[in-house]
């Protein structure tokens, strides 16, 4: 298998959270609650309660920051790829793109020693942790799937 570059790729793990919902789905339906409660908050003002709306208003705030937050973050992901020639791992986490090329030969993989223990891919003294976005019960293996591939290049 090639890359984009034409370079051989021996293995590529896409790690990426398991969002139900786009964030353009997540808009319309903040827009659709944020027209019921303005309706129901401005029923209720036209009959005299008031202070419904500024609630109404202080709530649509919370959830739309709440919103925001998930949005903001449902497509994060972490990349990795193992070739003869480099192990390459991109991270993005909101709008933040962070991509580390290191020689697989070099590379030590292993697990964090914690009750949810990262994938560590270690360098020449550098660590880099992945895995947040794989189910803690999967990091196991899938460490143990990148160590045998980095095995077959050596």
């Amino acid at each position: 298998m090639a890359d984009a570059k034409g370079h051989d790729v021996a293995a590529v793990w896409l790690l990426k959270r398991n969002c139900a919902i786009t964030p353009k789905q997540f808009g319309v339906f903040y827009c659709s609650l944020a027209t019921v409660s303005l309706s129901i908050a401005a029923f209720w003002t036209a009959l005299g309660a008031w202070t419904v709306l500024p609630f109404a208003g202080i709530d649509l705030i919370a959830v739309g920051s709440a919103f925001l937050v998930y949005a903001r973050h449902s497509t994060d992901y972490e990349r990795i790829v193992i070739s003869p020639m480099f192990l390459t791992v991109e991270t993005a986490q909101a709008s933040r793109i962070t991509v580390v090329t290191l020689n697989p030969r070099w590379v030590r993989i292993g697990l964090q020693e914690k009750p949810r223990p990262k994938i560590e891919i270690r360098s020449a003294g550098q660590v880099i942790l992945v895995g947040i976005h794989a189910p803690a019960h999967r990091r196991a293996a899938i460490a143990a799937e990148m160590r045998r591939y980095i095995a077959r290049l050596g």
